[in-house]
């Protein structure tokens, strides 16, 4: 039973962490780099 817990608590961290990272992305942020992609000429991966 604490293994599923557990493991429901993780999915949940892991969840919030990538819709984080999406809602980012839209608003012209790389979370990866940090930076700003409208300004980075694509060296991050951001195009």
């Amino acid at each position: 039973m604490g293994t599923a817990i557990v493991i429901l608590i993780l999915a949940v961290i892991v969840g919030a962490i990538i819709r984080s990272m999406v809602k980012a992305h839209k608003r012209g942020e790389h979370p990866a780099c940090g930076g700003d992609c409208g300004h980075c000429g694509g060296s991050c991966g951001c195009h």
